[in-house]
């Protein structure tokens, strides 16, 4: 019987058992199969209050969650995929979800399951992994996490020079940087454009290094990062400085004096098992601020629940922050301050507190309060509340 007479559901009914008939068993399927993820729930409720404006409040509970599976196919030859869900709830009354200073809500709704990477890892060469595919893009201007940006390209990593490991990322699309502040001229937030990077970490000594150079097609003409860190006896040290080009398309969020700039910052502390303490400063360029592609990024020195989304990228900001917290048992607290200077003129200010209770090994509940003051411009109160189940 040809195909083409087939009914619909006849079509069907063959390719299921078609499937059937090759599909592995169980058991089979899941040996050295491994899964990890989270399910993460938040509450938070801003109050924002505008300089000589009525206040403004905004709510609502964010619900997500991740299912990351690597399975082995063949010798050196691994496939990994992250299943991810993300959604905003809020009251009734709230037509859509609160926006602009208050920065708690990127879209309204009850979330959507949708493949946030997908990719292959090969190791079957000595000292060497490469994973190409849908991928977290790895480099320290851009954000790792759940929010984090992703690409679609290939990522090369050697470890075969002692205490040493080489990396080297292309990406022929990336997909969603999260500065709003990054603009094109066009008006679109900076994405979708190739990106090239190498990087080199490892040890000098007592002192561990981190190099990274990038490119970013039309945007980024050249961006170099260097980071270097100590650490003995529970006391740290951390120095790192950024040095970026604007590319032929640059952005158009604000004028810029110059197409070129520097990030630096330096953070220290001290640290056991129980208390730590830390202090900082940070500095963006007068002429060309744009140092990272995502305000909430990996890899620089920042401060506090607020403050660093509104510092990022802008010129001449120099924040100078101090935070410490202990660990009683299940509990955790910890406190904070950061002020940050804007062209020597205004100011911003952030205190907050956060306490911690772990559970259970795999749930913790978490809870802080930030208080942000922008000068002559507006205050935003913001408590948010988590619940968090990993695996």
């Amino acid at each position: 019987m040809k195909l083409t007479k087939l009914s619909l559901a006849a079509i069907v009914a063959v390719g299921a058992l078609g499937s059937f008939a090759s599909a592995t068993p169980l058991e089979e399927a899941i040996k050295g199969v491994d899964v990890s993820g989270f399910a993460r729930l938040r509450y938070e409720h801003d109050t924002f209050s505008p300089q000589g404006g009525d206040d403004q409040t905004g709510e609502g509970i964010r619900v997500s969650g991740e299912l990351n599976i690597v399975a082995p196919v063949g010798d050196g030859l691994a496939f990994g995929t992250t299943l991810a869900t993300d959604g905003w709830n809020f009251p009734d009354s709230q037509a859509s979800a609160p926006t602009g200073d208050l920065g708690i809500a990127v879209v309204d709704g009850s979330g959507s399951f949708y493949f946030d990477k997908y990719y292959f890892v090969y190791s079957g060469v000595q000292d060497l992994t490469v994973i190409a595919g849908k991928y977290t893009i790895p480099a320290p201007w851009a954000e790792s996490g759940f929010d984090g940006a992703r690409g679609n390209g290939v990522v090369a990593l050697y470890s075969g020079v002692p205490e040493w490991t080489f990396a080297g990322a292309l990406y022929l699309q990336t997909n969603g940087f999260l500065d709003s502040n990054l603009l094109t001229p066009l008006g679109n937030a900076v994405g979708h454009e190739n990106l090239y990077a190498v990087g080199a970490f490892g040890k000098a000594g007592p002192v561990d290094l981190q190099i990274w150079a990038a490119s970013l097609e039309k945007i980024i003409d050249t961006t170099v990062y260097a980071q270097a860190a100590f650490a003995q006896a529970g006391f740290n040290v951390k120095a790192q400085v950024n040095y970026l080009k604007l590319g032929d398309t640059g952005v158009a969020s604000f004028p810029v004096a110059d197409d070129a700039g520097l990030f630096y910052g330096v953070e220290a502390g001290y640290k056991n098992d129980q208390f730590f303490v830390t202090a900082g400063y940070t500095k963006t360029d007068k002429d060309q601020p744009v140092y990272a592609l995502d305000d909430d990024n990996d890899g620089f020195i920042k401060f506090g629940q607020q403050l660093y989304y509104e510092t990022t990228n802008i010129p001449d900001v120099a924040t100078i922050f101090a935070k410490a917290g202990a660990t009683f048992d299940k509990f955790g607290v910890e406190l904070g301050y950061g002020l940050a200077d804007f062209d020597g003129d205004d100011d911003a200010s952030e205190i907050y507190g956060l306490v911690s209770y772990q559970f259970a090994p795999k749930f913790a509940v978490e809870l802080y309060y930030s208080y942000l003051d922008i000068d002559n411009d507006y205050e935003n109160s913001q408590i948010q509340l988590e619940l968090k189940y990993a695996f």
